[in-house]
């Protein structure tokens, strides 16, 4: 076949064509190999049976906290919420392990000081029997004779039975190590970044607990004013229907009138929606099972205001975040690890002690005549020192420690850059901190404002003046006021919040603000008089 193939080839080329036998050529070689069909995948079942994940009959890790009181959760202060999640959440419990843990390998590192003690033993029976095909065997041929000749002389064959137990015993000092020092120092800066962690690690849990805490209340606060809305869509399209009974109205006014309902509704279930998720987030964080019972203590308020200036909250920020103080660790850490990889260039000096004990009982002897009660006893003691090192390795010690370095340079800029995104983010919750403010106060104004013209809008209609347009836009605006008054307060509180979070200081009770903000939400209903009438 390959002699066709060639000559077939040779006949191409001779026809006309370079290019007809490289494009035959790449057929040739480059023809995908017929592969083997493919087995079939096992089932799923039959994967999950190969091993089990956790032992049989032991009690998995699982709700170890305990439950959360169901009266507790009914009424939940923020305060309550961010203590519960600070002591359950197992996110903060797996940081702070991760930090024991490095406090573990630190106290190993600090061991290396002292002596190493080892000790062994072994015993047992040993048994042996040899043979050979020459005399003399066991005296040595061409031995010159004994006199009395040697019981061995004419024996091919000997056999040793006896019991032996060996014990050592060593102690190990490095008296010096080049590397000891720097990985001591290593790991206390493993543990510095890994405290960093755990603080980081719980001040986020305590963010994301009151982001939570706040987005429930939000919610809430959706499900409250969406009753209340669609409360006055009803009585604003029972007005509507008893108009177009009169005469007064007509069906497209009515369709109009369902439709803001609808939207309300539709705003309401998504509403319902909203306060179970929020739920079902707060529980993760507080580690419970009970979501459904978690209800905030109090109505979405402002927190506050935050009364320091910008300048002062970042310098206070530079020297609160942990992030910076974990860069600068990493800095320290690479560069120990370049002495660590140095070290093995220089001498490590030991102190070997060493004491090897062989106990032997019964037949030792080679062959006859047999020793009855046969002891034996080998003792062996060295003590010596020393001193080891690396004269030449390639340069692989010195390419690891240079590499070290450079990644201690990288962590140097990434501490810069994390002294520029703290920088950011405290300038960015500042504003949002400040002009939230003022956003809330003119969304609340919107409220008011529009609460009050979807009143006097409906009763113009009722009393026969305007058209159920005005109505429907009232409803619309006052609808879009709410949703975006709720939005704003919320979006206000978790600036406050996360301002705080970002700086270590703390927003201060605004009571100016409250009175100024009130509660517009407590004026949506409809008037009780043109509820009746309709």
């Amino acid at each position: 076949m390959r002699d066709s193939r060639t000559r077939f080839l040779s006949i191409c080329y001779q026809m006309g064509g370079v290019g007809v036998v490289s494009v035959l050529m790449t057929q040739v070689v480059f023809a995908a190999p017929q592969q083997d069909q493919f087995s079939p995948l096992p089932t799923t079942k039959t994967v999950e049976s190969l091993g089990s994940g956790w032992p049989v009959g032991q009690t998995k890790p699982i709700g170890m906290m305990g439950s959360i009181p169901a009266e507790q959760l009914a009424a939940l202060e923020m305060a309550t919420a961010v203590e519960l999640a600070d002591q359950r959440n197992p996110v903060v419990r797996q940081s702070y392990e991760e930090l024991v843990a490095t406090q573990n390998s630190l106290g190993s590192a600090y061991a290396t000081w002292w002596p190493v003690v080892n000790a062994s033993i072994t015993g047992g029976m040993y048994g042996e029997r040899a043979y050979y095909n020459y005399v003399g065997a066991l005296t040595g041929v061409g031995a010159p004779p004994t006199n009395p000749p040697s019981p061995y002389a004419d024996q091919t064959s000997f056999s040793s039975s006896y019991f032996q137990s060996v014990a050592q015993f060593d102690i190990n000092w490095n008296i010096f190590d080049p590397a000891r020092t720097p990985t001591i120092w290593q790991n206390k800066y493993l543990v510095r970044q890994a405290v960093d962690a755990f603080v980081i690690s719980r001040r986020d849990n305590r963010l994301k607990t009151e982001e939570a805490f706040i987005n429930l209340q939000q919610a809430s606060s959706r499900i409250v004013t969406g009753r209340v809305l669609v409360a006055n869509d009803q009585v604003l399209l029972r007005l509507a229907q008893s108009r177009v009974r009169l005469g007064v109205a007509s069906k497209l006014d009515l369709a109009k009138q369902t439709t803001v309902l609808k939207t309300d509704q539709v705003n309401l279930v998504d509403a319902k929606r909203a306060v179970q998720e929020a739920q079902a987030d707060l529980a993760e964080l507080l580690d419970t099972l009970d979501a459904s019972v978690i209800n905030p203590a109090v109505p979405l308020a402002p927190l506050g205001s935050w009364t320091s200036g910008l300048e002062e909250t970042i310098q206070a920020a530079m020297s609160y975040r942990k992030v910076i103080e974990q860069q600068l660790s990493e800095v320290k850490i690479n560069q120990a690890q370049a002495k660590i990889e140095l070290a093995v260039y220089q001498p490590t000096i030991a102190l070997v002690n060493s004491l090897y004990w062989t106990k032997g009982v019964g037949y030792t002897g080679l062959g006859p005549p047999y020793v009855q009660d046969a002891r034996s006893d080998f003792w062996n003691a060295t003590s010596l020192l020393q001193v080891t090192f690396t004269g030449f390795d390639g340069g692989q010690a010195r390419m690891s420690a240079a590499a070290a370095m450079r990644r201690g340079k990288a962590a140097e800029a990434q501490v810069q850059q994390a002294v520029n995104q703290v920088r950011r983010e405290v300038q960015t919750y500042f504003a949002q901190s400040q002009q939230g403010r003022q956003a809330v106060l003119l969304s609340a104004e919107r409220v008011t404002s529009a609460s009050d013209a979807l009143r006097l809008q409906t009763l113009r209609f009722n009393a026969g003046y305007g058209n159920v347009t005005d109505v429907v836009q009232a409803q619309q605006d006052l609808t879009q006021s709410v949703s975006d008054y709720i939005d704003q307060l919320a979006s206000y509180n978790v600036a406050l919040l996360s301002l705080a979070r970002a700086s270590g200081l703390s927003y201060q009770q605004d009571d100016q603000l409250i009175r100024e903000v009130g509660n517009p939400l407590d004026r949506l209903r409809l008037p009780n008089l043109l509820a009746g009438r309709s």
